[in-house]
Formats: structure tokens, sequence, C-alpha cells
């Protein structure tokens, strides 16, 4: 799991990724295929699987921490 830098919006109430940047390159989100939250202790993480046109990944958001992470890469 590493850090990256994510610019998000909120859509209908909804935390939404739109770009994140992972080791000096951009990457455009254009479908959030699904997203779903569970708490791990006293922190609420919000996963995103999300495809880009560089590939597909999961990322991460800890609301406590205020954080972004990537998870996996998926393809």
């Amino acid at each position: 799991m590493e850090k990256i830098k994510v610019l998000a919006a909120f859509e209908n109430g909804k935390l939404k990724p739109v770009i994140f940047q992972w080791r000096n390159r951009l990457y455009k989100i254009f479908r959030v295929v699904f997203s779903y939250s569970k708490n791990i202790g006293r922190e609420k993480i919000f996963y995103f699987s999300v495809q880009t046109k560089g590939g597909d990944f999961e990322i991460s958001f800890n609301r406590e921490r205020f954080g972004w992470k990537i998870e996996k890469i998926l393809n």
C-alpha cells in the first residue's frame, strides 16, 4: 500500500475520487466500478475500485487519518 494524492468531489452526498497521482503520474478516473466501506478499530476506511486509462486500481480513503492509498493494482 502506497500513499497517493487524490482530487475528489462530493456527488449526491457521497465521496467520489476524480483524479489521483501515483509515482509522479496522473490517473484520471473515468469510472468507479464499485465502492464500499468498513470499520477497522476506530477508523472508517472507504474503498473504491476504479478504472483509468493506465489500468484498474483499488484505492482507499481513511476518514480518521484523512489520507488516500493504493490498495491493489487490478491489471
